[in-house]
């Protein structure tokens, strides 16, 4: 089922593209926007997200190989700081890729309580910003990554990419706890010894690795085996998504990471115009121990361009085109372009940088966001998720 001539006339009423005594114009701008909303849908999965969750599949790969080699370094006594540091540039790679994925959580890799699809892989993958050093060198000293079921009984800030930044970039022989906390009050770090720590560590970074390449697949298999069909099909009897706009909408929502993450979080943090629940916000920084934190700004927009452009395919800037507006659809990718081009000359990484360099950054995504949630959305009649409704910094 293709959207109903009710819903179509609404579409192309709200734009001013047509009017009540002008049916045949309608019906032509109707036909249009039918095509780019299929051509979208049909498009998202082989043209935007796929080609991107190969390459970060790719760069998990190596990531995977190189903490291997890690730990054959520890185990053996070789030239562990040189393993060490080819497992660090595999996992900048692999961030990298991810950044931009970010930006695509749709179906599998979105929330299951707020997407069609969800699934939850994503915070499997990357957790941030529930993260926790001091429960990762908990687990590392206890052993605990070595246990079978592990990985199905572990809470998320202790796997994924971010524990990783933990194992692969903490000083060696040093944890993050208390002296109150067990491994410390108990003896537990200080028996394994500054070499059994490295090891004990390269040992758990193997096994999140190679998690973090299985739920990459995970999320390939969750839209190959139904939600590629399931949202090419929108509007049809057998798809979740009632009506092609509600497709459409699904593909927007997942836009809005550039807000309520990018903007609010990773610049709004530490920049105090967003609350984190804390008394500062402003050492919430992405990536700490890595550094990496203006890249993964740049990598955000990139995915961000990438999913409302539609890469090779229809995007919201063709949807956007077809009503008339194609002038909108430049304005929010050239937004988008000098807000990653601002993110890729950052001086420094976000927490080393001024405020007022942080300040024109956030202004830059907000012309970005802005856009997004009332032109566009208005243009579009889509729906703004209700975390970004009430977003005004």
């Amino acid at each position: 089922m293709v959207l109903s001539a009710l819903a179509l006339g609404s579409f192309v009423f709200e734009v001013g593209c047509g009017s009540s005594d002008d049916g045949d114009d309608a019906e032509t701008l109707s036909e249009e926007a039918r095509d780019v909303i299929k051509g979208m849908l049909e498009d998202v999965w082989p043209l935007v997200v796929e080609p991107q969750l190969d390459a970060t599949s790719d760069a998990a790969s190596t990531l995977s190989g190189a903490v291997e080699a890690w730990l054959s370094a520890e185990e053996t006594g070789a030239d562990t700081e040189a393993a060490q540091s080819a497992a660090q540039n595999a996992w900048d790679q692999t961030m990298a890729q991810w950044q931009r994925m970010e930006v695509m959580q749709l179906g599998p890799a979105a929330s299951s309580l707020k997407a069609v699809g969800g699934s939850d892989i994503r915070d499997e993958i990357y957790s941030w910003p529930v993260t926790n050093e001091c429960k990762v060198d908990q687990v590392t000293a206890k052993m605990s990554w070595s246990e079978s079921d592990f990985l199905d009984e572990a809470i998320i800030n202790s796997k994924g990419l971010d524990a990783l930044e933990v194992l692969l970039f903490s000083e060696r022989g040093v944890n993050s706890c208390s002296t109150m906390v067990s491994i410390n009050r108990d003896g537990i770090w200080d028996e394994l010894g500054e070499d059994g720590s490295a090891e004990a560590r390269a040992g758990y970074a193997v096994v999140l690795a190679n998690r973090v390449e299985t739920d990459i697949e995970r999320i390939r298999t969750g839209w190959t085996d139904g939600f590629a069909d399931d949202l090419a099909t929108a509007g049809e009897a057998t798809s979740s998504f009632e009506t092609e706009l509600l497709g459409v909408n699904a593909i927007f929502d997942a836009l809005f990471y550039l807000e309520t993450v990018t903007k609010d979080r990773k610049l709004g943090w530490p920049l105090g115009l967003t609350d984190c629940g804390q008394d500062d916000c402003t050492t919430e920084i992405e990536s700490p121990m890595a550094g990496g934190s203006s890249d993964w700004l740049a990598a955000n927009l990139a995915g961000f361009e990438a999913l409302f452009g539609g890469s090779e395919g229809f995007g919201m800037d063709d949807l956007l085109d077809s009503i008339g507006q194609a002038d909108m659809a430049t304005t929010v990718l050239s937004n988008a372009a000098i807000a990653r081009e601002s993110a890729e000359g950052m001086s420094d990484d976000i927490g080393s940088v001024s405020p007022d360099e942080l300040a024109g950054i956030h202004a830059d995504l907000k012309g970005v966001t802005d856009l997004l949630k009332s032109d566009v959305a208005t243009l579009l009649t889509l729906q703004v998720p209700s975390e970004a409704a009430g977003d005004n910094d």
